[in-house]
């Protein structure tokens, strides 16, 4: 069996665009995958298009070796070059499941668990009592964990600017020092939330690794009453150091990694112990093949995995895929709000399917899902999703 082109389709996916993959081989068997950057849609297509010509005439089946030779012989990494080869690797394990018609899962050696806990979204909202009303509603359909984002640093945004001010600028320094008032601001929406679904339901923080490490270190006091299951990327990403010294000051465990790029980036984090909890997303970090390799170095270091996973049912699909096999998972991030919905079942058949706050992994072949060519073609990109940005 050889490759013999590599297709690709940009669309919009409500507030940034997708780009979905499609490798095809001789004897008719395809693999299918889907990655994203906000604000670098025709970045990545290009360079989907250039390492999915590399891919023709190869066999599908060296997963490993084809991983290798796109990563070295780029010569230069770095998050765009992970991201197309994301792209290649999750397509090729879905191929290869297809081809042997069995679920990534049993390939990547069996189920370790049947469902899979997911974390949803919800907007921190103006006031407290709007986030605790939201927090509520989720519980009520079935969701045991929820994030959000920094109270005051989110007001109501697109992809390219906010439309409310937010109290704290989109564009303050990552470093700079906050009155110390507003933690005490901050806390005020997870007591709400906490009284309001009680002690069982999950909590989590996304700081967008907007604070300093004395900034984090007053979140995470104003933030201990509230039993949280993580605070994720308190101080920019680049510095393990900086992520560690917040964790020795606080029982909130630290979680970081959505940012990493091959399982090389992510071992400094994870041997230094500056993170207690790891977060990789595999269509950013070279895909399933090297989310497989972060998740068994934290392992190693007794970390548990929380999969970073904003993005749509492809995605998902090979999210769930490697989460179903490994002892180490905590959980997983999904977008279940109903608009987001709305777009996996627009473009696939057969996405992951969410009960009781859970993904359910079955047996399908491949990743399960299918493209729906036509609907792609019909949804084309809205490149103005890439002009600006917030934090």
């Amino acid at each position: 069996m050889r490759i013999t082109a590599v297709r690709h389709w940009v669309v919009d996916f409500g507030f940034y665009n997708a780009i979905y993959v499609r490798i095809e081989t001789d004897e008719g068997v395809v693999g299918e995958a889907e990655v994203a950057m906000r604000r670098r849609t025709r970045s990545v297509a290009a360079l989907v298009e250039e390492l999915g010509d590399q891919l023709v005439g190869e066999d599908p089946t060296r997963i490993e070796l084809i991983w290798e030779r796109l990563y070295r012989d780029a010569f230069l990494g770095g998050t765009l070059l992970l991201i197309g080869i994301s792209a290649m690797d999750m397509a090729l394990w879905d191929l290869n499941g297809r081809a042997l018609g069995q679920p990534v899962h049993r390939l990547l050696g069996g189920r370790f668990r049947d469902r899979i806990p997911i974390y949803c979204h919800a907007a921190a909202g103006e006031t407290p009592e709007a986030f605790a009303g939201t927090c509520r509603d989720w519980v009520d359909q079935g969701f045991k964990a929820i994030k959000t984002t920094l109270p005051g640093f989110y007001s109501k945004w697109t992809s390219m600017h906010h439309e409310v001010p937010a109290s704290v600028p989109a564009r303050h320094p990552e470093t700079a020092i906050l009155p110390p008032g507003i933690f005490r601001r901050i806390a005020e929406w997870f007591a709400a939330a906490r009284e309001a679904v009680g002690p069982s339901v999950q909590l989590m923080v996304d700081c967008h690794g907007r604070l300093s490490v004395a900034n984090a270190i007053r979140l995470c006091e104003a933030l201990e009453p509230y039993d949280l299951l993580f605070i994720e990327e308190p101080t920019p990403y680049e510095r393990p150091d900086w992520l560690r010294e917040v964790g020795q000051h606080t029982s909130i465990p630290i979680a970081a990694g959505e940012r990493w790029g091959a399982h090389h980036d992510s071992a400094p984090f994870l041997e230094s112990h500056s993170v207690a909890v790891a977060q990789p997303d595999v269509s950013i970090c070279g895909g399933i093949t090297s989310g497989r390799k972060i998740a068994a170095i934290a392992e190693a270091h007794a970390i548990g995995i929380a999969f970073h996973n904003p993005f749509g049912p492809l995605t998902s699909a090979a999210t769930l895929h490697l989460a179903a096999t490994l002892p180490n998972l905590l959980i997983s991030e999904c977008m279940a709000d109903p608009k987001q919905q709305a777009l996996w079942t627009r473009y696939t058949d057969g996405a992951p399917r969410i009960e009781d706050g859970e993904w359910v992994v079955d047996d399908e072949p491949g990743l399960g899902a299918r493209l729906r060519i036509e609907e792609l073609v019909r949804n084309p990109p809205r490149l103005e999703y890439d002009r600006g940005g917030t934090r």
